[in-house]
């Protein structure tokens, strides 16, 4: 393990994969926490969770803890993850056509000196009208499952997708660059 050891707070194996571009070194912790619990603002909102999970994680495992947080939002409503195929099909069926916002809420804290950074990293993303065929034939991947908005940009998901205005990586769960930026904050020469 580097020294300091950097700790990603969750298990998510999309956020372990993109970490693991910028970072040769790390161990992932999952939080436990309560992503349903915040409220407020969707970036608050994200923010907030994002730091409860790097403070939870950090309780136990001392470090560089990166706590991460992504939401999908469509006029105003968080569309989370969906709990059942029905619900996943009643957010492809809303987002067909329309563009929405995915944030994702950072938290970079290191145990050693207190330092805490936090961001939130905005991108736009449109779909392309879908018809009732295309969104059956994407619920029967089961892609959709513990997925934000009920799709995954870097799969199957990415025939939905019409256009993006910001950063891809932010879309799968992990904006790379903002995160980069944050470690070299916290002082984590990378």
């Amino acid at each position: 393990m580097a020294d300091p050891c950097i700790v990603l707070a969750s298990s998510s194996p999309r956020r372990i994969e993109l970490l693991s571009r910028l970072l040769p070194n790390f161990a992932a912790v999952p939080s436990a926490v309560d992503e349903e619990a915040a409220d407020g603002p969707p970036e608050k909102r994200v923010v907030s969770i994002a730091r409860a999970k790097a403070c939870a994680v950090a309780a136990r495992h001392p470090g560089i803890v990166i706590g991460a947080d992504t939401i999908v939002c469509l006029e105003g409503e968080i569309l989370g993850k969906p709990r059942s195929r029905e619900e996943a099909r009643g957010m492809l069926e809303r987002l067909s056509g329309k563009e929405h916002a995915v944030l994702t809420g950072l938290c970079v804290l290191s145990t050693r000196d207190g330092r805490e950074k936090t961001a939130c990293e905005r991108t736009l993303v449109r779909f392309r009208p879908l018809d009732r065929a295309e969104v059956e034939a994407y619920l029967d991947t089961g892609e959709y499952a513990d997925k934000a908005g009920a799709y995954a940009i870097q799969g199957r998901g990415a025939v939905l997708v019409e256009g993006i205005a910001g950063d891809y990586s932010n879309v799968v769960g992990l904006p790379l660059t903002r995160l980069y930026l944050l470690l070299r904050e916290v002082g984590v020469a990378l």
